[in-house]
């Protein structure tokens, strides 16, 4: 058996696989009828550190494993640190996986070589936050061989292809995993490489959205409906009403900003805060559209024109609303 063959295994998770092996190396082990060496791969992952959205990025901490055979090792053979393992790139890392430990490498009297570590990596994946808070996530870790398909291809092993039951990611529930194993060019036109995919499906808790940002900015912008039940000669508390709910949405952006995603386009909770800006302003123009009608002496027409705000204002924002949430979710 053996074991701490630590420099050439630490090229693995260096994130240094595009380099070639190490002078006097040796090359991949032959395969009985020719063609590509099998390198068996698992991905356990062991927990999660936190998915950061304005960077669109994961961090997590999971058990490597690969499995194959050198008939050069059989029998106890040792190769003065000559060993063939296989170069990985980690092709959506962020930043290079580090190593916990030196790598555990067993080789049995078959020629059987199992490797093992544990790794903790940042790694990007795009993530589509328009239905954010009521969004879910692909988190995928994408692994490929620096040997193309022709000397080395990756064969899943199932077992290992598996997650741990505590695993915990915080403000996210953890749905399933799957993987799958493929190919890609680095080039076009170039070799074809082995890769493994590994996805797991995750679900934001959108408890605290709903009830510390959606709803606040839902009573926000139903609050000047209230003014087409004033007096309509009575100008100063309704215009007051509206500003002051116009300012209060500003000053609740600002505290729940740090809560919410920096992102290019419009996400849920966004599109909900401007539409019921929007509202708040429409709502200041009704109110002056009642004055105009006082001021010109026609209470009757300022009366007729409230009552059909106070349908119309709640009518419509709901209406707006529903239309917004229904297309996001459609998509």
């Amino acid at each position: 058996m053996l074991r701490g063959i630590g420099m050439a295994a630490m090229i693995v998770l260096a994130g240094a696989a595009a380099r070639a092996q190490p002078v006097g190396a040796a090359g991949p082990p032959p395969v009985e009828g020719g063609g590509p060496i099998e390198v068996g791969i698992g991905f356990h992952i062991a927990d999660f550190g936190r998915i950061t959205a304005r960077e669109e990025t994961f961090d997590v901490t999971a058990h490597l494993e690969l499995h194959w055979r050198d008939p050069r090792l059989a029998g106890g053979k040792r190769t003065e640190g000559k060993m063939w393992i296989p170069l990985l790139y980690f092709d959506n890392a962020a930043e290079a996986p580090k190593p916990h430990a030196e790598p555990d490498i067993d080789v049995d009297d078959d020629g059987r070589v199992v490797y093992r570590s544990n790794l903790s990596g940042r790694f990007s994946t795009p993530l589509d936050l328009r239905k954010f808070p009521f969004d879910d996530q692909d988190l995928v870790v994408r692994i490929s061989l620096a040997d193309d398909l022709t000397e080395a291809r990756f064969v899943p092993i199932a077992e290992c292809m598996t997650m741990h039951d505590d695993a915990f990611l915080t403000d996210w529930s953890v749905e399933d995993q799957t993987y799958r194993v493929g190919s890609r060019h680095y080039r076009t036109g170039g070799q074809e490489h082995g890769m493994l995919e590994y996805r797991v499906r995750v679900d934001r808790r959108s408890t605290f959205y709903a009830w510390r940002v959606l709803l606040p900015l839902t009573l926000l912008s139903l609050i000047p409906a209230l003014v087409f039940w004033f007096e309509p000669v009575n100008l100063q508390p309704q215009i007051s009403t509206c500003m002051g709910t116009l300012i209060a949405m500003l000053a609740f952006g600002y505290s729940v900003d740090f809560a919410l995603p920096k992102v290019a386009y419009l996400t849920m909770i966004d599109r909900h805060a401007l539409i019921g800006f929007l509202f708040a302003a429409m709502a200041t123009i009704g109110v002056a559209m009642v004055h105009r009608r006082v001021t010109a002496g026609s209470i009757p027409d300022a009366l007729k024109l409230q009552r059909r705000l106070r349908v119309l204002y709640p009518a419509a924002y709901g209406v707006v609303v529903g239309l917004s949430v229904s297309q996001l979710m459609a998509t």
